[in-house]
């Protein structure tokens, strides 16, 4: 089981994310901002939409996913 990130610590992210953004540094915002665990019923939805190669190159941290559905849930 993966380390749960508290809301605190999102938020945070959160906030240096838009403070990037503000310094025009889009990409470096959005990196950061994939830190922050995808929800896991979101993250089942983009496999089932997208699949699941997909869903692990665009780098999204799947952490909630797995401790929900499992280390295998991808590979269902």
């Amino acid at each position: 089981m993966s380390q749960t990130m508290t809301l605190h610590e999102q938020l945070a992210i959160g906030v240096k994310a838009i403070e990037l953004k503000k310094q025009g540094k889009l990409e470096e915002a959005l990196e950061l901002q994939k830190t922050i665990p995808l929800p896991a019923y979101l993250a089942k939805w983009a496999k089932k939409r997208f699949g699941a190669d997909t869903l692990i190159k665009t780098g999204w941290n799947l952490s909630e996913a797995e401790d929900e559905y499992g280390r295998d849930w991808l590979t269902k």
